[in-house]
């Protein structure tokens, strides 16, 4: 395996464990909703967690760079956090406009949840951090 292929199975395996995360933090977060509140609340916290999610799943695709040079990683970076944030829009407004029994606070913890996952498993990106 070359240096490239081995950059691309690192950035996926990266990426892989920040969804995986997501999806955890954001059952965690509509499990307690769900006791709390019951199931409107559990699945309003699993709608704003998902668009989190899916959004980020998106954008992995995208801001994996083939290229090493710094203005196309930087590019390709930039382009994904664009489109990640249109999607969680596009997807939020879905959900408020569908979803008519919404709990808006279990939306916004599940959304945030996830969120902060995301960001954390950025920030941290490391061979030594098991996410």
């Amino acid at each position: 395996m070359n240096d490239k292929e081995t950059a691309l199975t690192a950035a996926d395996n990266t990426f892989g464990a920040m969804l995986r995360s997501q999806l955890l933090a954001t059952a965690a977060v509509a499990a307690v909703a769900f006791v709390m509140s019951g199931m409107n609340a559990g699945l309003s916290a699993v709608a704003g967690g998902l668009a989190v999610t899916l959004a980020s799943f998106i954008a992995a695709k995208v801001a994996i760079s083939k290229r090493k040079d710094a203005a196309s990683v930087l590019g390709s970076m930039l382009k994904a956090e664009l489109i990640k944030i249109v999607l969680i829009v596009l997807f939020l407004v879905i959900t408020i406009r569908e979803f008519e029994a919404l709990v808006p606070w279990a939306l916004i913890i599940g959304l945030a949840a996830a969120a902060i996952i995301s960001g954390s498993a950025i920030s941290k990106r490391s061979k030594h951090l098991k996410i």
